[in-house]
């Protein structure tokens, strides 16, 4: 077998329990936080083609395209530096006339390697080809906080509702919080019920109530 010994010797290293990173996890720069928190194991690898994706990037002349694609290269830097998971960039191509998305699951199958990435389209490409991918974006949906009718939490309100009397607010991670009562109280962090949950194709919408609204309406 002609693979690189960079791989082999990672593979040796890692359990061959590899992963193999792609430009969309790379841009998203997530992967530094969740190699952090050591529920990655194993090696990562990317194949040099993605780096000189990274690479055009960075030299474009479009301000936002060349700023990603420098944000990519320093993610890759920050990799290379870690010591809790061993990094390496192969020299490994596929001939023939694919686009590099496919070259990736084709090498990642070769590995029996696992795919990190933020593309749906991987998700498709690599179901087809008996891969495990392990989309980010897949995983921060997962560790979404859990919240339940009857639940006490605080909200500050954001802004006014598209309804009368409503007041909107967020999680952290982006939830979009419906604060009934909450109009009157946008700037202010109130006490608040939670009243359902709904699941919509955007993601998921709290509905609160604003808890002894006339009290904490009352200046402090």
């Amino acid at each position: 077998d002609d693979l690189d010994k960079n791989i082999l010797s990672l593979g040796h290293r890692s359990g061959r329990n590899m992963k193999v990173l792609d430009i969309s996890a790379i841009l998203d720069g997530r992967v530094l936080d969740i190699c952090d928190t050591h529920f990655i194991t194993g090696g990562m690898i990317t194949p040099r083609f993605v780096v000189q994706d990274l690479h055009t990037l960075a030299e474009s002349g479009e301000p936002i395209k060349r700023a990603k694609g420098r944000r990519g290269l320093d993610i890759l830097a920050r990799l290379q530096e870690s010591r809790d998971i061993p990094f390496r960039v192969i020299d490994r191509d596929i001939k023939g006339n694919h686009d590099n998305q496919m070259k990736l699951v084709i090498i990642a199958k070769e590995l029996g390697a696992a795919i990190i990435t933020t593309d749906f389209n991987i998700n498709k490409l690599g179901a087809l080809e008996n891969i495990t991918v392990l989309n980010i974006n897949d995983l921060t949906i997962a560790l979404k906080p859990v919240v339940l009718p009857g639940e006490e939490t605080q909200v500050f309100v954001m802004k006014e509702g598209k309804e009368k009397e409503q007041g909107v607010g967020y999680l952290d991670d982006g939830t979009m919080i419906v604060i009934e009562d909450g109009r009157d109280f946008v700037g202010k962090k109130v006490d608040a019920t939670v009243q359902s949950i709904l699941q919509t194709s955007q993601g998921r919408i709290i509905f609160v109530r604003v808890k002894n609204a006339r009290q904490q309406a009352r200046p402090q």
